[in-house]
């Protein structure tokens, strides 16, 4: 960051233009040929980082009217050269042929100088003071710019020093009338060469800060609101927003458009807004960038990305879901096939003609050898023993789709076993089934007087995946999935899920104190139920969709070894004074900081003195120390005679036998809490922007929910209940 250290002798220097302009003035009277020119000296010292610049450098100064954003109201950019130490000084509008405009002072308006070097990031503004605005002393003789004269009535002269006074008029003093029409808050266009005024397409309305200027048109909506075409000789200039932080980058100024389209649903037109803006990348690091990005909107919701930008070379990155025409050109095709199998013919075509493909022998349904299996016109085929292994781990011995038919079945097995799936290599399955899309379907179906399905295995019983359900079991009168392990550290019934399907769902819909997923623990190392998550997703999410209950009961004690983050806390107890029939809450007391708060009661001895004893670890886990004292039963003083120190403080009152209220409060600064600050203000991730962890309390709809982002299965749900 390049930082610069402003002399005073700008100041100087700007003073000694006000009087160069005065003089110019004086000189103007008699000679049109003496200018002065209107620059300002500069004096500053450049260091990076605490090194200094020497030699040949370039450095842009602007003029603003904000103290931050906003575009600046001049600027130029100058060679300077920086001695050894670093300090250098330059002439203000030096590179201008007319030097700085002396109306940038005119207005009595604040003003902010700004100063850039190779084109690093600007420094903090600093305010011009009082001194340059004595460039509005060069028309302090003119109003609005114009001489006396040019106000004068018919029959006047102007006299020295710019008065009117009264004379004849004379053939050396030409009579100039002003006549036309205008509109209140028109800007005024001399119509003719003799004097005639009329309104200009030029309208404002409002002033000061307010003020709003119209091109064509009366009713302004913007600072400046053109009604027609507009042609631009020069660049465009969007700049960032502000500047960027250590914490956070700054986007450009946006380039926004809209259109407007009929909703048939709502009744009503509906604008639909598109931005571009430049976005920074890499903030805060030694390869920062940036990228132009598309946003989007309806109505009158902000602009979101949508995930369209381009990059500083120019690569574009894609939406989601974006696809392409094939536009290409093919010079040949050619056609291989297993000679085991097939006969191929025609291969390649370079112009035109005809791929042949023909089979050494016919697909069947019945049992014939080296035929490939077709299915008969009621899906079945004919076969003696199959036998499927799979020597790989994660691979399939038998794999059996039931199809799309209501209530079909994979696999039917009858007997007194049934049927049973042995996997001999680690990591394989016994049985696998696969649900597929269909509604209804199941990959594995099981129901009977005991177990409906039965898994066993050094890893996993069971194990399934599926767009519906993985597993499933239901049962009349045992248990839907039922799952036990003997060995130590495996699981009874496991799930994974990458699909944002559930692994392992359960729903108890019957029955009075049942549950949907039941898991006990009968070792003395294990767990009834075990989450974990090995990407940034969460381990365990847990929803309340029914009003009055909870997302998580815990009947018990709770141990969080971590940070907790909650919108809200409080206890909950039976109301002592109606336990039978109330609640009493009280909330947490919340700070910015990891506070620990200490009070008690100590009664002062004969001489006004107490010494309160606070436990031996009190100053290793506590620092930064406030007290707080109260005087009980009369009026007296108390103070803190001495502060904590070998955990302990003393209280001095101005009266004997005081009895004092004490509080004292100090900061964590044990291991875990200074490795764990918790940070009071952070930035949302990219991810989040735009999402709100309770989105109606904001007048936001319930998928700009933080979770339902997180979640689809929550997105869904939000969905099916907004088209109820």
């Amino acid at each position: 960051m390049k930082r610069f250290l402003y002399s005073p002798s700008v100041f100087a220097s700007v003073l000694l233009l006000c009087s160069l302009l005065r003089a110019q003035q004086a000189a103007e009277s008699t000679s049109a040929a003496a200018v002065v020119p209107r620059l300002v000296n500069f004096s500053g010292k450049a260091v990076d980082q605490g090194k200094t610049i020497t030699g040949i450098t370039g450095v842009t100064f602007s003029i603003y009217s904000e103290e931050t954003g906003g575009s600046p109201l001049w600027m130029e950019t100058q060679n300077v050269r920086a001695d050894s130490r670093g300090n250098f000084t330059a002439q203000l509008g030096a590179t201008k042929t007319e030097g700085l405009p002396q109306e940038l002072f005119t207005s009595g308006e604040a003003r902010w100088l700004g100063v850039l070097v190779n084109g690093g990031a600007e420094q903090p503004r600093v305010l011009l003071l009082s001194v340059p605005y004595a460039l509005k002393a060069a028309d302090a003789q003119t109003l609005g710019g114009l001489p006396a004269s040019a106000f004068a009535l018919a029959g006047t002269v102007v006299a020295a020093g710019g008065n009117a006074a009264a004379a004849t008029p004379s053939a050396d003093v030409a009579a100039a009338a002003v006549s036309g029409t205008g509109t209140t808050d028109f800007l005024p266009l001399w119509t003719n060469s003799t004097g005639a005024l009329g309104n200009s397409v030029l309208f404002q309305s409002g002033t000061g800060s307010t003020a709003k200027v119209g091109v064509n048109s009366k009713t302004p909506a913007s600072t400046l609101d053109v009604n027609g075409a507009v042609t631009a000789r020069g660049n465009l200039s969007l700049p960032p927003t502000g500047a960027a932080t250590t914490t956070a980058g700054k986007n450009s100024q946006p380039l926004s458009f809209a259109a407007s389209s009929y909703n048939k649903g709502t009744g009503s037109a509906v604008s639909q807004n598109f931005r571009w803006q430049a976005e920074p990348e890499g903030n805060n690091t030694a390869n920062t960038s940036g990228t132009l990005n598309l946003l989007y909107s309806a109505g009158a919701n902000a602009p979101a990305e949508t995930g369209l930008k381009i990059a500083k070379n120019g690569q574009i990155a894609f939406a989601s879901g974006q696809t392409f025409p094939g536009a290409g050109k093919v010079s040949s095709v050619a056609l291989s096939a297993p000679s085991s199998d097939f006969t191929v013919s025609g291969s390649p075509v370079l112009g035109s003609g005809t791929l042949a493909l023909n089979w050494n022998t016919s697909p069947t349904s019945g049992d014939t050898a080296n035929a490939i299996v077709k299915r008969d016109g009621t899906g079945s085929f004919s076969a003696g023993s199959i036998t499927a292994s799979s020597s790989s781990s994660g691979g399939t011995g038998v794999f059996v789709d039931a199809g799309s038919s209501t209530a079909s079945n994979g696999v039917i097995a009858l007997g007194a076993t049934g049927m049973a799936g042995y996997a001999t290599v680690s990591g394989s399955n016994g049985v696998y089934g696969n649900a597929g899309t269909s509604a209804g379907s199941h990959g594995v179906y099981g129901t009977g007087g005991a177990a409906g399905v039965y898994g066993a295995g050094g890893t996993a019983g069971l194990s399934g995946s599926g767009t519906t359900y993985g597993v499933y079991g239901y049962s009349a009168s045992g248990y839907g999935v039922y799952g036990t392990s003997p060995s130590s550290g495996t699981d009874a019934v496991h799930g994974v899920t990458a699909s944002g399907a559930a692994g392992v769902s359960g729903i108890n819909d019957g029955g009075t104190g049942g549950w949907g997923v039941y898991g006990a623990n009968e070792s003395s190392n294990g767990v009834g139920g075990g989450f974990y998550n090995t990407t940034t997703g969460d381990a365990l999410f847990a929803e309340n969709q029914a009003s009055g209950s909870f997302a998580a009961f815990f009947l018990g004690n709770v141990d969080v070894d971590g940070t907790l983050s909650k919108a809200g806390g409080s206890f909950k107890i039976d109301d002592p004074i109606d336990p039978a029939n109330k609640y009493l809450y009280h909330s947490f007391v919340e700070s910015p900081d990891m506070m620990n708060i200490y009070n008690g009661n100590v009664t002062t001895d004969s001489k006004g003195g107490a010494v309160v004893t606070l436990p031996e670890w009190f100053e290793t886990l506590n620092r930064d120390f406030r007290y707080q004292l109260t005087v009980m039963g009369q009026f007296a003083q108390a103070i803190v005679a001495s502060k904590v120190a070998n955990h302990q403080f003393a209280i001095k009152t101005d009266k004997p036998n005081v009895e004092v209220s004490w509080q004292v409060t100090g900061i964590r600064q044990d291991a875990w809490a200074n490795a764990h600050r918790i940070p009071v203000e952070v930035e949302k991730s990219q991810a989040d922007r735009g999402l709100y962890l309770h989105p109606e309390l904001f007048g936001a709809p319930a998928e700009k929910s933080i979770a339902a982002a997180h979640h689809p299965t929550t997105q869904r749900l939000l969905k099916e209940k907004a088209a109820e």
